[in-house]
Protein backbone atom coordinates (compact mmCIF):
# COMPACT_ATOMS: atom_id res chain seq x y z
CA UNK A 1 0.00 0.00 0.00
CA UNK A 2 2.98 2.26 1.12
CA UNK A 3 4.23 2.01 -2.42
CA UNK A 4 1.25 2.50 -4.26
CA UNK A 5 0.56 5.81 -2.55
CA UNK A 6 3.98 6.45 -3.41
CA UNK A 7 3.51 5.22 -7.08
CA UNK A 8 0.19 7.40 -7.50
CA UNK A 9 2.76 10.63 -6.15
CA UNK A 10 4.71 10.63 -8.92
CA UNK A 11 2.19 10.07 -11.18
CA UNK A 12 -0.11 12.85 -10.09
CA UNK A 13 3.64 14.93 -9.99
CA UNK A 14 4.11 14.06 -13.48
CA UNK A 15 0.76 14.61 -14.61
CA UNK A 16 0.64 18.19 -12.89
CA UNK A 17 4.30 19.33 -14.51
CA UNK A 18 3.02 18.17 -18.04
CA UNK A 19 -0.10 20.28 -17.44
CA UNK A 20 2.00 23.31 -17.17
CA UNK A 21 2.07 25.74 -20.00
CA UNK A 22 5.32 25.58 -21.47
CA UNK A 23 6.77 28.94 -23.47
CA UNK A 24 9.60 30.08 -24.58
CA UNK A 25 11.56 32.53 -22.07
CA UNK A 26 11.19 35.88 -24.99
CA UNK A 27 7.63 35.11 -25.10
CA UNK A 28 6.91 35.82 -21.45
CA UNK A 29 9.46 39.22 -21.31
CA UNK A 30 10.95 40.33 -24.79
CA UNK A 31 14.80 40.37 -24.56
CA UNK A 32 16.39 43.91 -24.84
CA UNK A 33 17.79 44.51 -29.16
CA UNK A 34 20.60 46.03 -30.09
CA UNK A 35 20.72 49.85 -31.01
CA UNK A 36 18.63 50.46 -34.10
CA UNK A 37 16.95 46.53 -34.04
CA UNK A 38 13.47 46.00 -33.21
CA UNK A 39 12.19 42.54 -31.52
CA UNK A 40 8.95 41.13 -32.05
CA UNK A 41 7.23 37.70 -31.20
CA UNK A 42 4.58 35.86 -33.41
CA UNK A 43 2.65 32.94 -32.51
CA UNK A 44 0.37 29.81 -33.67
CA UNK A 45 -1.93 27.64 -32.29
CA UNK A 46 -1.51 23.70 -33.19
CA UNK A 47 -1.14 22.43 -36.87
CA UNK A 48 -0.66 19.36 -38.87
CA UNK A 49 1.83 20.68 -40.99
CA UNK A 50 4.47 22.51 -39.34
CA UNK A 51 5.75 24.78 -41.91
CA UNK A 52 1.98 26.51 -42.33
CA UNK A 53 2.22 26.87 -37.96
CA UNK A 54 5.90 28.50 -39.05
CA UNK A 55 4.20 30.97 -41.73
CA UNK A 56 1.30 31.86 -39.47
CA UNK A 57 3.37 33.02 -36.47
CA UNK A 58 5.59 34.78 -39.05
CA UNK A 59 2.59 36.66 -39.90
CA UNK A 60 1.88 36.98 -36.73
CA UNK A 61 5.44 38.71 -36.04
CA UNK A 62 5.45 40.66 -38.90
CA UNK A 63 1.83 42.36 -38.42
CA UNK A 64 2.52 43.37 -34.68
CA UNK A 65 5.78 44.89 -35.78
CA UNK A 66 4.37 47.08 -38.41
CA UNK A 67 2.06 48.03 -35.37
CA UNK A 68 4.66 48.83 -33.42
CA UNK A 69 6.20 50.83 -35.90
CA UNK A 70 3.19 53.47 -36.05
CA UNK A 71 -0.67 52.18 -35.63
CA UNK A 72 -3.51 54.70 -35.27
CA UNK A 73 -5.84 53.81 -32.71
CA UNK A 74 -9.42 55.64 -32.32
CA UNK A 75 -10.86 54.64 -28.83
CA UNK A 76 -14.38 56.19 -27.68
CA UNK A 77 -16.46 55.12 -24.87
CA UNK A 78 -19.17 56.35 -23.01
CA UNK A 79 -20.85 55.94 -19.43
CA UNK A 80 -23.99 57.05 -18.32
CA UNK A 81 -24.84 57.33 -14.93
CA UNK A 82 -28.16 57.43 -13.52
CA UNK A 83 -27.74 55.76 -9.85
CA UNK A 84 -25.97 52.86 -11.88
CA UNK A 85 -22.96 52.78 -13.98
CA UNK A 86 -23.90 51.29 -17.49
CA UNK A 87 -21.16 51.22 -20.41
CA UNK A 88 -22.34 52.84 -23.78
CA UNK A 89 -21.06 52.26 -27.32
CA UNK A 90 -17.36 51.26 -26.57
CA UNK A 91 -15.44 51.19 -29.96
CA UNK A 92 -11.81 50.36 -30.60
CA UNK A 93 -10.05 50.85 -33.49
CA UNK A 94 -6.86 50.03 -34.85
CA UNK A 95 -5.44 50.83 -38.03
CA UNK A 96 -1.46 50.34 -39.24
CA UNK A 97 0.17 51.08 -42.88
CA UNK A 98 0.14 48.00 -45.02
CA UNK A 99 3.60 49.50 -46.98
CA UNK A 100 5.08 49.19 -43.26
CA UNK A 101 4.55 45.15 -43.64
CA UNK A 102 5.76 44.92 -47.00
CA UNK A 103 9.01 46.52 -45.55
CA UNK A 104 9.16 44.14 -42.70
CA UNK A 105 8.48 41.06 -44.22
CA UNK A 106 11.31 41.89 -46.99
CA UNK A 107 13.85 43.01 -44.64
CA UNK A 108 13.57 40.81 -41.22
CA UNK A 109 15.28 37.54 -39.82
CA UNK A 110 14.04 34.79 -37.69
CA UNK A 111 16.65 35.21 -34.55
CA UNK A 112 14.42 32.06 -32.40
CA UNK A 113 11.38 29.78 -32.60
CA UNK A 114 10.03 27.27 -30.24
CA UNK A 115 7.48 24.56 -30.77
CA UNK A 116 5.44 23.61 -27.91
CA UNK A 117 2.81 21.66 -26.73
CA UNK A 118 0.51 25.03 -27.06
CA UNK A 119 1.93 25.64 -30.24
CA UNK A 120 4.78 27.64 -32.44
CA UNK A 121 6.40 30.77 -31.14
CA UNK A 122 9.00 32.63 -33.39
CA UNK A 123 11.07 35.90 -32.44
CA UNK A 124 11.75 38.22 -35.56
CA UNK A 125 14.18 41.11 -35.53
CA UNK A 126 14.01 44.43 -38.18
CA UNK A 127 16.04 44.90 -40.06
CA UNK A 128 17.42 41.90 -41.11
CA UNK A 129 20.34 41.44 -38.39
CA UNK A 130 21.79 38.46 -41.27
CA UNK A 131 21.95 35.37 -38.30
CA UNK A 132 20.44 34.02 -35.18
CA UNK A 133 21.25 36.20 -32.15
CA UNK A 134 19.34 35.09 -29.67
CA UNK A 135 18.77 31.67 -27.79
CA UNK A 136 15.95 31.12 -25.57
CA UNK A 137 15.12 28.53 -23.41
CA UNK A 138 11.47 26.93 -22.87
CA UNK A 139 9.97 27.67 -19.60
CA UNK A 140 6.78 27.70 -17.55
CA UNK A 141 5.25 30.73 -16.77
CA UNK A 142 6.92 32.97 -13.37
CA UNK A 143 5.22 34.79 -10.54
CA UNK A 144 2.98 37.13 -10.98
CA UNK A 145 4.64 40.33 -12.03
CA UNK A 146 4.07 43.82 -10.31
CA UNK A 147 2.65 45.29 -13.33
CA UNK A 148 -0.53 43.19 -13.82
CA UNK A 149 -1.52 45.39 -10.24
CA UNK A 150 0.04 48.49 -11.27
CA UNK A 151 1.99 50.64 -13.93
CA UNK A 152 5.65 50.88 -13.74
CA UNK A 153 6.17 54.50 -12.79
CA UNK A 154 9.09 56.02 -14.55
CA UNK A 155 9.84 59.54 -16.57
CA UNK A 156 11.13 57.99 -19.49
CA UNK A 157 8.35 55.29 -20.77
CA UNK A 158 4.50 55.26 -21.28
CA UNK A 159 2.71 52.03 -20.45
CA UNK A 160 -0.46 50.29 -21.04
CA UNK A 161 -1.97 47.21 -19.71
CA UNK A 162 -4.27 44.54 -21.86
CA UNK A 163 -6.42 42.28 -20.21
CA UNK A 164 -8.78 39.77 -21.20
CA UNK A 165 -10.09 36.04 -19.68
CA UNK A 166 -11.63 33.05 -20.79
CA UNK A 167 -11.18 32.18 -24.36
CA UNK A 168 -11.34 29.28 -26.36
CA UNK A 169 -8.32 30.23 -28.67
CA UNK A 170 -5.11 31.31 -26.62
CA UNK A 171 -4.10 32.95 -29.86
CA UNK A 172 -6.97 35.30 -30.28
CA UNK A 173 -6.68 35.91 -26.28
CA UNK A 174 -2.80 36.99 -26.65
CA UNK A 175 -3.51 39.03 -29.94
CA UNK A 176 -6.75 40.87 -28.16
CA UNK A 177 -4.33 41.04 -24.83
CA UNK A 178 -1.88 43.35 -26.94
CA UNK A 179 -4.03 45.25 -28.94
CA UNK A 180 -6.01 46.40 -25.35
CA UNK A 181 -2.36 47.20 -23.64
CA UNK A 182 -1.85 49.26 -26.67
CA UNK A 183 -5.28 50.95 -26.45
CA UNK A 184 -4.63 51.70 -22.79
CA UNK A 185 -1.50 53.07 -23.39
CA UNK A 186 -2.88 55.72 -25.90
CA UNK A 187 -5.66 56.10 -22.67
CA UNK A 188 -2.79 56.91 -20.48
CA UNK A 189 -1.20 59.31 -22.92
CA UNK A 190 -3.55 60.98 -24.88
CA UNK A 191 -7.60 61.22 -23.59
CA UNK A 192 -10.30 63.55 -23.98
CA UNK A 193 -13.20 62.99 -21.51
CA UNK A 194 -16.46 65.49 -21.80
CA UNK A 195 -19.25 65.09 -19.02
CA UNK A 196 -22.80 65.96 -19.51
CA UNK A 197 -25.34 66.51 -16.87
CA UNK A 198 -28.89 66.28 -17.61
CA UNK A 199 -32.15 66.58 -15.36
CA UNK A 200 -36.04 65.02 -16.41
CA UNK A 201 -38.86 66.06 -13.99
CA UNK A 202 -40.86 62.23 -13.49
CA UNK A 203 -44.23 63.57 -11.95
CA UNK A 204 -42.61 64.95 -8.27
CA UNK A 205 -39.52 63.82 -8.61
CA UNK A 206 -36.24 64.53 -10.46
CA UNK A 207 -33.61 62.59 -12.40
CA UNK A 208 -30.46 63.24 -12.41
CA UNK A 209 -27.71 61.88 -14.96
CA UNK A 210 -24.75 61.78 -16.24
CA UNK A 211 -22.87 60.67 -19.68
CA UNK A 212 -19.11 60.62 -19.55
CA UNK A 213 -17.24 60.38 -22.66
CA UNK A 214 -13.80 59.27 -23.10
CA UNK A 215 -12.16 59.35 -26.59
CA UNK A 216 -8.66 59.99 -28.30
CA UNK A 217 -7.76 59.83 -32.14
CA UNK A 218 -3.79 59.34 -32.45
CA UNK A 219 -1.03 57.93 -34.44
CA UNK A 220 1.32 56.46 -31.88
CA UNK A 221 5.23 54.74 -32.76
CA UNK A 222 7.50 52.33 -31.23
CA UNK A 223 4.78 50.82 -28.88
CA UNK A 224 6.46 47.35 -28.22
CA UNK A 225 4.69 44.79 -26.07
CA UNK A 226 7.33 43.97 -23.99
CA UNK A 227 6.16 41.20 -21.21
CA UNK A 228 3.12 38.91 -21.19
CA UNK A 229 1.87 36.91 -18.19
CA UNK A 230 -0.84 34.14 -17.71
CA UNK A 231 -2.50 33.64 -14.79
CA UNK A 232 -3.98 30.21 -14.80
CA UNK A 233 -6.23 29.60 -12.08
CA UNK A 234 -8.52 32.46 -13.25
CA UNK A 235 -7.60 31.94 -17.00
CA UNK A 236 -7.00 35.30 -17.57
CA UNK A 237 -4.19 36.94 -20.15
CA UNK A 238 -2.27 39.80 -19.37
CA UNK A 239 0.14 42.04 -21.79
CA UNK A 240 2.47 45.25 -21.07
CA UNK A 241 3.16 47.62 -23.97
CA UNK A 242 5.70 50.48 -23.63
CA UNK A 243 6.37 53.18 -25.18
CA UNK A 244 9.42 56.13 -25.60
CA UNK A 245 7.73 59.30 -23.75
CA UNK A 246 8.10 62.06 -26.83
CA UNK A 247 7.77 59.69 -29.60
CA UNK A 248 4.31 61.15 -30.80
CA UNK A 249 5.84 64.14 -31.51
Amino acid sequence: MKYLHILLSVIFSGACLFSQTVIPDWFEELPKSPPGIQYAVGYAGKYIDQSRAREAAIHQAVTSLAKQICSRLIFEIEEFSDGRFRLLNPSFQISYDNDDIITVFNNYSAIDSSITDEGYFILIAYPDVGRPGHAGNDKTWGAKPGWTIKLPRTKRYNYGVGIVANYSSWVRAWQDADEYARFDLGKNVKLDARSIHTAERDNTFIVESKIIRQSYDEEFRNTVIISRWYDKENDTYYSLCRQPRGDNR
